[in-house]
């Protein structure tokens, strides 16, 4: 599998490559798969596992583009993006409309939810990374980052201490979405595999060995 590096669900240098990486390995062992993840930037995870480079994705998103190419697994968590600013930024509303005129820095290859990329009000300034995101934002050559709240918080606890006390979280939620695997359909025995997946991953979760990787990872 391929993924982009994103803390505190999965990356390279975490223990055991995080929660979602732990609880796919333990579903895919128990099917007798071994599971190899290839740390790489979003874009490139995403176009080579299309064309099949890869078996599949870790933890990802659903939308339409992405059903041409993908059949998902069941939900393994539920990711919620919202907005960062600076403290003077602050802004008290759910309205995306309120944020016209701004510049969000979002990642390259990166879903966030129609309505929020479907609107025109606001620019979208693409980066590579979210660390060269909130560097953008602190500069204030952006005005907010589009990020997960557990990611960006993570994100900022880890390299930016010094400076996220002149940050603040927003209250708009700019999604709610389940992660998944995503199975390439490039290779057609991945539909069953993916079934067989999703029931010991719900067998998992009913006898509580999941609930207690969440929980030694701190969730």
């Amino acid at each position: 599998m391929a993924t982009d590096q994103w803390k505190p669900y999965y990356a390279q240098g975490m223990q055991n490559q995080g929660p979602i990486t732990e609880i796919t390995r333990l579903v895919l062992n128990q099917l007798d798969y071994q599971l190899n993840v290839s740390f790489v930037p979003w874009n490139r995870a995403l176009e080579h596992t299309k064309k099949g480079n890869y078996d599949a994705i870790l933890g990802a998103y659903s939308n339409t583009e992405r059903d041409l190419y993908f059949w998902y697994s069941d939900a393994i968590t539920i990711s919620e993006t919202i907005l960062f600013g600076h403290q003077d930024s602050y802004k008290q509303t759910a309205n995306l409309n309120a944020f016209e005129g701004s510049r969000i820095c979002i990642i390259n290859g990166y879903y966030y939810s129609d309505a929020f990329t479907g609107n025109r009000l606001f620019s979208k300034v693409k980066s590579n990374t979210l660390d060269h995101c909130f560097k953008r934002l602190i500069a204030r050559r952006v005005d907010y980052v589009a990020a997960d709240k557990r990611v960006g918080q993570a994100l900022l606890n880890e390299q930016f201490s010094e400076d996220k006390a002149l940050l603040t979280m927003l209250p708009l939620v700019i999604s709610q979405q389940t992660l998944h695997i995503l199975w390439s359909k490039k290779t057609a025995d991945f539909f069953e595999l993916n079934k067989a997946f999703n029931l010991k991953l719900q067998e998992l979760k009913k006898s509580g060995e999941i609930e207690a990787i969440w929980k030694k990872h701190g969730f």
